[in-house]
C-alpha cells in the first residue's frame, strides 16, 4: 500500500506534519518502537510507530531519525502531548514523512489497517508459500483470538505450541504444559546466548527482536527441532502476530498510564484536592474499598513497566502502572525530579497502584517475589530488580503517602546489592531498613569483625558456634528454649556460648554487645 492510502483512512485521523510530497511511498510493513536507537529493529519500507518516550531534546530527534534509515514514514503518538518541533525539523531534513495520531486512536488500529492492506495485496488465489500465513493473519485481524491462531499453527506444524512470558507463565497454548517444563523453557529463554534455542526437545523463539530486554519479552515454545523452510516462515509470522496482539493489549494500558501520569503530576504539585484524586482513580477503575497498596520497581533499561505488569497483573488484573517523571520529561519541564514528595526518579523505575480485591498483601508479595526470582536468570552484569511495597490503605486520601513509602522502600531495596531485593512498608520501620541503607562493603566489614573468628573456627573444627549464637539471640537469650531448638543439653549450650565469648572477646551478658551480634548475624 502507499502512504497516501493510509492518510485517506478516515477512521485513523492521521495528520501529515512533513513530507506531503512523499506520500506515494510504498509501505511494506509496520513496527512499533520506543528505543532511542531503533536501527537494528526496523526494516526498509516499514511504517514506524512511536510514542516518543525516548525524546530528550533536539539531538535525540536527529539520532532517532538517522537510525531509522530507509523506512517509509514515522507515525508519532501523543505521549509528549504534542510532537516536538525538533523532530519535525529532523524528519524534514532527512526527507522522512512524519505523521501524527490522535490520543484516542491506538497504534493497534494503524497496525491492523496496514496488515489488512498487505494481506489484500498478496492477491488471490495465494501462492502456497503465503497460504498459511494469510490464513493466520486473517484469523487475528478479523477478530479471532490468539488461542485460535496458536492452535492453527500447532495444527499446521503438527506439534504442540505455546506463547509464554519470561516468568514461565503460559499466555496461550495448544495443550497443557507442566510447571517443571515451563520453568525450564523460561530459564532457557532468559539465559541462551543465541535464540532460537532448544531444551528437552522443545524449541524457544523470541516474540520480538526489538524488546529492550528479555525479561520484558514474550517467547514461543514448540515441540521438535527448529522449524525449516515454510514452517520457519510460519513461526516467524506467528511471532509477528503475537507481537501485534500484545500491542493491542498494551494500547489500553498506555491510555491508563497517561491518566496515571496526570495523577502523579497532580500529587507532586502539592495541590491535590481529594475530589480530583478520587475522580482520576475512578477514571482508572481503581477501587480502594477492599484495600490498595503501591508497588515500586526498578529494573534494567526500559523494562520496568513491562516487568511490573508481568509480576502483578496475573494476580491483580486491576492494576495500573506508570513511569515516574514521565509527565515532567514529556512537557520539557526541568529542575524537578518528576517524583512524589521529593523522591527522585530512577532509571528503569515503574510504580503500580494495586487494588487487593480478594488478595492479601502477604500473598501478593509472595507472588511477586516468586516471579522476580524466575527473572533473575535473565539479569546481566550489574542488572538488578529492586521492589518497594507500601502498606495498605482503604482511603484515597493516603495515596500520596503510599507512593512515597513504596518508592523510598524501593530505593532502600536497591542499596542491598542483591540481584533481587524487596523492602515492604513494615520493613521501613524495622532495623532491616537501616541495614539495607548501609553500603555492602561496610556491612561485610562489620560482620567480619564480629563473626569472622567464629566462621573460621566452625570451618576448621566442623562446629556450629555461629548457628548456636544465632539461635541464642533469636530466642532472646533463653537457655531452655535455645537448647531445645538446637537439640543439645543445657551444659553443652553453656560451653558453646563460653567459647563464643572467648573467641570474639565480647560478653553475651551485655545488652549492647548482643545488639551488635544480632546486627552482624543479619548482615549476610
Amino acid at each position: 500500500m502507499r502512504l497516501r492510502e493510509l492518510v485517506r483512512a478516515r477512521h485513523l485521523h492521521l495528520k501529515v506534519l512533513t513530507g506531503h510530497d512523499l506520500l506515494d511511498r510504498q509501505v511494506r510493513g509496520v513496527s512499533t518502537t520506543d528505543l532511542a536507537e531503533p536501527g537494528r529493529f526496523v526494516k526498509p519500507g516499514e511504517l514506524v510507530l512511536t510514542e516518543l518516550t525516548w525524546h530528550t531534546g533536539a539531538e535525540s530527534s536527529r539520532n532517532f531519525v538517522k537510525a531509522l534509515g530507509d523506512v517509509a514514514a514515522l507515525v508519532s503518538g501523543t505521549a509528549l502531548k504534542g510532537v516536538p518541533l525538533d523532530l519535525v525539523d529532523a524528519c524534514a531534513e532527512a526527507g522522512l514523512p512524519l505523521l501524527t495520531l490522535p490520543v484516542e486512536v491506538p497504534f493497534s488500529h494503524v497496525t491492523e489497517h496496514v496488515l489488512r492492506a498487505l494481506i489484500a495485496e498478496l492477491g488471490s488465489p495465494p501462492r502456497q508459500r503465503y497460504g498459511s500465513r494469510r490464513r493466520l493473519a486473517s484469523t487475528l485481524v478479523d477478530g479471532g483470538s490468539l488461542t485460535k491462531v496458536v492452535t492453527a499453527v500447532a495444527g499446521e506444524l503438527d506439534v504442540p505450541c505455546w506463547v509464554m512470558s519470561p516468568t514461565g507463565r503460559v499466555i496461550v497454548g495448544s495443550q497443557p504444559l507442566a510447571e517443571e517444563e515451563r520453568a525450564r523453557l523460561a530459564h532457557t529463554f532468559l539465559t541462551a546466548r543465541h535464540l532460537p534455542g532448544m531444551v528437552g526437545g522443545l524449541s524457544v523463539f523470541p516474540i520480538s527482536k526489538g524488546a529492550p530486554h528479555r525479561i520484558a519479552n514474550w517467547f514461543l515454545a514448540y515441540a521438535g527441532e527448529q522449524a525449516q523452510g515454510e514452517n520457519e516462515d510460519l513461526i516467524v509470522e506467528l511471532a509477528a502476530l503475537v507481537a501485534l496482539e500484545r500491542s493491542r493489549l498494551e494500547a489500553a494500558q498506555r491510555i491508563e498510564r497517561r491518566v496515571f501520569d496526570q495523577l502523579l503530576e497532580l500529587l507532586e504539585s502539592g495541590d491535590a484536592a481529594l475530589p480530583g484524586v478520587v475522580s482520576r482513580l475512578h477514571t482508572l477503575h481503581v477501587e480502594t474499598e477492599h484495600g490498595l497498596l503501591v508497588v515500586a520497581l526498578s529494573a534494567p533499561g526500559d523494562a520496568g513497566v513491562a516487568v511490573l505488569d508481568e509480576l502483578l497483573r496475573p494476580l491483580a488484573p486491576g492494576i495500573v502502572t506508570a513511569t515516574p517523571g514521565m509527565s515532567a520529561a514529556a512537557s520539557g519541564t526541568h529542575g524537578t525530579s518528576g517524583a512524589v514528595s521529593g523522591v527522585a526518579a530512577s532509571d528503569g523505575e515503574a510504580i503500580a497502584l494495586v487494588p487487593l480485591a480478594g488478595n492479601s498483601a502477604r500473598e501478593l508479595i509472595r507472588h511477586v517475589m516468586a516471579g522476580a526470582r524466575r527473572l533473575e536468570a535473565g539479569l546481566r552484569g550489574e542488572g538488578r530488580i529492586a521492589l518497594g511495597v507500601s502498606s495498605v490503605t482503604t482511603g484515597p486520601a493516603a495515596l500520596s503517602g503510599l507512593i512515597e513509602e513504596a518508592r523510598h522502600a524501593r530505593s532502600l531495596a536497591a542499596l542491598s546489592g542483591e540481584r533481587i531485593s524487596v523492602i515492604t512498608g513494615d520493613d521501613v520501620s524495622s532495623h532491616r531498613t537501616l541495614l539495607a541503607a548501609i553500603p555492602a562493603d561496610l556491612r561485610r566489614s562489620f560482620r567480619t569483625r564480629l563473626l569472622g573468628t567464629l566462621e573460621a573456627y566452625d570451618a576448621a573444627h566442623q562446629t556450629d558456634l555461629l548457628e548456636t549464637l544465632q539461635a541464642f539471640l533469636e530466642e532472646s537469650g533463653n537457655w531452655t528454649s535455645t537448647s531445645e531448638r538446637l537439640h543439645v543439653h543445657v551444659n553443652t549450650l553453656r560451653y558453646r556460648l563460653k567459647r563464643i565469648e572467648e573467641l570474639t572477646g565480647r560478653s553475651l551478658n551485655s545488652w549492647d554487645q548482643r545488639v551488635d551480634f544480632m546486627l552482624a548475624v543479619r548482615m549476610r
